[in-house]
């Protein structure tokens, strides 16, 4: 497993998404199982803290096709 995939999984992980490196989005995009476009929607909505990205992105990030509506 992952850094990333163990950090996904911790609902108190502080990790952050490095949003300016694609493989770190791609990386992290994965671990959480939701799209790029979507992890970029919710970094710009609340941070690039994990557990925040998380809790915005609802059901522990596998809600990759929400839409903003």
């Amino acid at each position: 497993m992952s850094t990333a995939e163990q950090s996904a999984r911790d609902p108190g992980s502080e990790a952050v998404v490095d949003v300016g490196d694609a493989q770190s989005v791609a990386r992290w995009s994965q671990a959480l199982g939701t799209t790029d476009e979507a992890l970029q929607r919710a970094v710009q909505a609340v941070g690039t803290r994990i557990d925040r990205i998380k809790d915005y992105l609802g059901a522990g990030g596998m809600a990759g096709d929400q839409s903003d509506a």
